[in-house]
């Protein structure tokens, strides 16, 4: 039994030592190989957001203007590894006065400005390229002008909410620039679709702009969007019938007096909504036309309620002579 025992812990102490063994080659070559995989040189692309500042008052620029520079770099693993882990500029500003040019063809190269990548990163990397590199203006110096925006909305609301105030972009007007002819064919700038779907609270979002002419700048590339949203209540008021352009001396007396309005109310307004909010009326040419009954109009009605039915919509009369 001890003889067995002692090859037991011979064989237990060899296996352990073996494993010691693997796992120190296993160290060392992954150490070896990420050693190699640093030293490495790999291409990498950087997004990089930019803002030109000192535009020429003089040009007009084709196309528009980037917000965001992808810089294809190469460098070595370990260069690499510190620069993904570097928190990059927020925004990277350009001098335009720095941008070289070819005065002929008014185009302006940004790699032959101050923009420089090694001194953005705190690395010293090959560029391969930077997209766009290129700026094109004309020489012409385009028309200004001052139009609305509008949003492209499409809202569902939860069963039992609505809106309650008309949509607001800001800011409500863009300057758009450009040829004279293209700026009068347009008399509104939309914003791209918004589809929202079981709507139930406020709503802010910026939205990006709809470019419909290419050849058009416009000043911002996004407006913000907002809109309130509540639950409604419903809920019905009886309100008195009045008589409008009433010429004569005669006695008119209405069936029924009064009618009943049910309308949606949002819960924050409920409280301010009283008989003295609507003005239900009765037209006299009617009665004047000998009409048997007269439909009730309801000529005053908070913007804040919308309307279900009123009850009854036609009435009846009697003239007293």
């Amino acid at each position: 039994m001890k003889s067995s025992d002692a090859i037991t812990r011979i064989r237990r102490r060899f296996l352990n030592a073996r494993i010691v063994t693997f796992l120190i080659c296993l160290g060392i070559a992954s150490l070896l190989w990420a050693v190699h995989a640093l030293n490495k040189n790999y291409k990498y692309t950087l997004t990089i957001p930019v803002k030109f500042s000192k535009l020429p008052d003089n040009k007009l620029i084709v196309g528009e203007l980037p917000e965001k520079l992808q810089v294809d770099i190469k460098t070595s693993g370990l260069k690499l590894l510190f620069i993904k882990l570097k928190k990059l500029p927020s925004e990277v500003l350009i001098d335009f006065n720095t941008l070289k040019t070819n005065a002929k063809s008014q185009a302006y190269s940004i790699s032959n400005g101050n923009f420089n990548i090694q001194r953005i990163i705190n690395f010293d990397v090959d560029v391969i390229k930077i997209r766009p590199d290129t700026l094109f203006f004309s020489s012409k110096k385009g028309t200004s002008r001052l139009i609305p925006v509008k949003a492209n909305l499409q809202a569902g609301f939860l069963p039992g909410y609505s809106i309650i105030s008309k949509p607001t972009v800001s800011p409500a007007y863009v300057t758009v620039t450009g040829d004279a002819p293209e700026i009068n064919n347009i008399d509104t700038i939309y914003t791209q679709n918004i589809i929202l779907k079981d709507v139930h609270e406020n709503y802010m979002s910026t939205v990006p702009l709809k470019k419909t002419f290419p050849n058009l700048n416009y000043s911002i590339k996004e407006v913000q969007l907002s809109f309130a949203v509540d639950r409604l209540a419903e809920t019905s008021i009886k309100v008195p019938v009045q008589i409008i352009n009433k010429s004569s001396e005669e006695t008119i007396k209405l069936l029924p007096e009064f009618v009943t309005v049910h309308y949606l109310v949002a819960m924050k307004e409920y409280d301010n909504i009283d008989v003295n909010s609507f003005k239900a009326t009765v037209n006299y040419d009617d009665i004047i036309a000998r009409k048997q009954t007269l439909p009730v109009n309801l000529s005053i009605i908070p913007s804040e309620v919308k309307i279900l039915k009123t009850e009854p919509a036609f009435i009846s009369y009697l003239i007293y002579k």
